[in-house]
């Protein structure tokens, strides 16, 4: 597993309170990491940089009808919501978004998949006030004036050693995972999807600018939207892939398990 950051995702409110719950009464909860791995296959992802975030939950059961498409099972629809709560025991996420300096790409760009910032740029260009493109010595500069940094190690969402990603001999590229702190009953399931489009990100969350840019204005960084893993049919848009073949979790098992991105939405 690289060193790059994994999101810790709030899986939900519900899960939530049930853990500052048995914070308070001891109710002893069993919560286990899991590990597994990841697949882009190489029809679909010829390199990581262009896919989305991806995210991995574990859930109660299986629905491929429900939408048209393979999905967990959900509980009643409450409220607003135009389905019902997915219910994850636990779950992770591959890399993290990170604010790149310029909020012209602000949540588009992940940890993990850049090795500098050529590869960076390369993917999400971006253009300076006077239409000229940005290079890596002016992204340097802006990273260095935001952040403080002073060299390109210290830049957190590049380097060819936190790259998440690996390719295969056929071609496929894969990543580990890590499932924190979660509950693993028996026959539960593993189903991942990967948001290619960055509709699971909010430019409203996160943390708020570190330095006042020339417009004087605050803004914020740019975060994951905390539902995410209760309600994934609200971030899976046209072009993104899920899981269309899950994996049981077996019991005692917390490791070994494999992924596939497979399926592509329509």
């Amino acid at each position: 597993m690289s060193g790059s950051q994994r999101l810790i995702l709030g899986v939900a409110l519900g899960l939530g309170a049930i853990g500052l719950l048995s914070g308070c009464f001891d109710e002893e909860i069993v919560q286990q990491d899991l590990d597994g791995t990841l697949v882009l296959p190489a029809d679909s992802v010829t390199d990581p940089r262009y896919a989305g975030m991806i995210y991995v939950g574990i859930y109660e059961g299986f629905d491929g009808e429900q939408l048209g498409y393979p999905y967990p099972t959900t509980g009643p629809r409450v409220g607003d919501n135009p389905i019902g709560d997915a219910l994850p025991y636990g779950g992770t996420s591959i890399g993290a978004y990170a604010f790149p300096c310029y909020r012209a790409i602000r949540c588009q760009v992940l940890t993990g998949r850049y090795a500098d910032l050529d590869e960076l740029l390369e993917v999400h260009p971006v253009n300076e006030e006077d239409g000229s493109t940005v290079d890596r010595e002016g992204m340097f500069d802006q990273c260095s004036w935001y952040y403080g940094w002073n060299a390109i190690d210290e830049f957190t969402f590049i380097g060819s050693d936190e790259l998440d990603f690996v390719q295969r001999a056929n071609g496929d590229w894969v990543s580990d995972f890590r499932a924190w702190h979660s509950r693993l009953p028996e026959g539960a399931i593993l189903w991942a999807f990967s948001d290619n489009d960055y509709t699971s990100c909010s430019p409203d969350q996160g943390p708020i600018n570190r330095k006042r840019s020339e417009d004087d204005q605050y803004f914020r960084e740019g975060s994951n939207f905390n539902d995410v893993l209760n309600f994934p049919d609200k971030y899976i848009t046209e072009g993104d892939f899920v899981t269309s073949d899950f994996q049981v979790i077996e019991a005692g098992v917390t490791s070994g398990y494999e992924l596939v991105l497979d399926y592509r939405r329509d």
